[in-house]
């Protein structure tokens, strides 16, 4: 398996040099913008995410994935899949387009008309990249993504804070989309060597969109659902308790959904290689979801235990109304790698058709507390997301379990000791929030103090998955200052 941790520690390198860099300029600049622009501004331009989130789904869980898949992928397939790609995210935009004065009668927000229409324009557009970072993937060459992917970021964010210093409002934040999505095409056109050619095969088309068009079909609808939410808080609350509402989740699962997008990109193309190999397979793919979860369990208890100092020390007063849309979120992002790791694992395998059976059913019922809870208020419909996922778990086990043996029980034996131990180690940092020290000593004493029982425990019982991180971590950023682990078996 040494060739798989190769290929993992090198796309994990760069996955985390892209966030080791991006995340405190994310840090400054989301709490420069929070003082600028309003939780109603922000609830608005919320209810267009879904538009780009579409477009990245057309982009990468479909034809891409399919690409990925295939090991004897021809240029008929690739430029096959990028014209495919293309029809179908204008289709899909132009029907957005003309939709958009609907959007605007049903949720009585003018600001809508043209966010909407500038959103489909550039889900059109960021489709046209699709299978050049597909191929990026094919290749395990994660170090062109993380660098371009960073340009385009940090171009973005003085315009968006230039925008709403001098009151553009919600089109500060549209604007600065519209600049890094185009400067990211422009980019990849310009840096990849492969062109699309004018060559269009049915039976390449038959045979890709066999898998990545069920794929595509699960992404989106998957998309549609993770953001009912929005659309129901939008139209049935009011535009600041939506943005209170963004901003809380937003928060809590950027560092988890950050991990879980680096493992995520590389374990995919990384597993695929050896798809027909189980004897490799299933021990690579549950070390991946201890490793995950050592971390992002951590990060999910201390967001909750220190979820208020948090908030008021980033954003201000004016956001103090997210703190416990921060707190219950951190209960079901604790678990949303989990889903996401056995997604890859049925995508490894070819059971597309499974998947998007299991999405059918798994939407009935979430759409199903979701609109009981929506009755209620925006908190319960927190904790519906909150309840789904733990639902969404124990399906994706079951079929996974059928397949390779991993049933719903030998993985909970393989992450709850984390989450659990999490939960013991950042009972200080909850004390400390209790006290009437200033905010930053608050959040300093309480992150310390579960850092250095939580790891330092791990630490003392020699963990496996924690020495492959420590070691991961050593061998390719601290090789000069952190000793090697002196490991025993378990």
């Amino acid at each position: 398996m040494s060739s798989l941790k190769q290929e993992t520690i090198s796309g994990v390198k760069w996955g985390l040099l892209q966030k080791l860099t991006m995340h405190p300029l994310q840090l400054v600049y989301g709490m420069i913008l929070a003082r600028l622009v309003t939780p109603a501004e922000m609830g608005i331009i919320g209810l267009t995410a879904i538009f780009f989130a579409v477009g990245n789904q057309l982009a990468s869980a479909g034809f891409g994935m399919s690409l990925i898949r295939k090991l004897d992928r021809t240029e008929v397939d690739m430029s096959t899949m990028f014209w495919s790609n293309l029809m179908m995210s204008f289709v899909i935009g132009s029907v957005l387009f003309l939709l958009a004065p609907w959007f605007v009668d049903f949720y009585g927000q003018p600001e809508l008309l043209w966010l909407t229409r500038v959103s489909s324009i550039m889900m059109f557009l960021n489709s046209s990249a699709g299978v050049h970072w597909a191929l990026y993937q094919c290749k395990r060459d994660f170090k062109t993504p993380a660098i371009v992917n960073s340009i385009t970021s940090i171009a973005g964010m003085p315009l968006c804070l230039i925008l709403a210093w001098q009151g553009w409002g919600v089109w500060a934040l549209m604007w600065q989309s519209v600049f890094t999505t185009c400067l990211n095409l422009t980019i990849v056109w310009w840096i990849s060597p492969w062109k699309p050619q004018f060559i269009f095969s049915k039976d390449s088309f038959i045979s890709l969109f066999s898998f990545g068009g069920k794929l595509a079909y699960g992404g989106i609808l998957h998309v549609l659902y993770s953001h009912a939410s929005t659309f129901i808080i939008g139209k049935f609350f009011s535009p600041a308790q939506l943005g209170l509402y963004s901003r809380g989740i937003h928060l809590t699962s950027t560092i988890p959904a950050t991990i879980n997008g680096i493992l995520g990109g590389v374990i995919y193309p990384v597993l695929a290689t050896v798809q027909n190999d189980n004897e490799r397979l299933i021990p690579a793919y549950r070390m991946y979801i201890k490793m995950s979860t050592l971390i992002i369990a951590w990060m999910c208890m201390c967001t909750l235990s220190m979820g208020e100092p948090i908030v008021n020390l980033l954003y201000g007063k004016q956001w103090s109304g997210c703190v416990i849309f921060v707190k219950i979120a951190a209960l079901w992002v604790t678990f949303e790698h989990i889903n996401s790791i056995n997604i890859n694992l049925l995508m490894v395998k070819g059971k597309a058709n499974l998947m998007v059976g299991m999405d059918i059913i798994k939407k009935i019922i979430s759409m199903t507390i979701l609109l009981i809870s929506a009755t209620i208020s925006v908190e319960a419909i927190c904790w519906a997301t909150a309840i789904y996922t733990q639902i969404a778990i124990i399906i994706n086990t079951f079929i996974v379990g059928k397949l390779s043996g991993l049933t719903w029980w030998k993985q909970q034996k393989d992450y709850m000791p984390y989450i659990i131990w999490a939960a013991i180690a950042c009972t200080p940092a909850c004390l400390c929030t209790m006290t009437n020290w200033p905010i930053i000593l608050q959040l300093a004493a309480g992150g310390f103090s579960s850092f250095i029982l939580y790891f330092g425990g791990l630490h003392i019982r020699h963990d496996k998955a924690y020495s492959e991180v420590y070691e991961l971590l050593r061998q390719k950023f601290a090789s000069k200052w952190l000793p090697p682990l002196k490991t025993k078996s378990r």
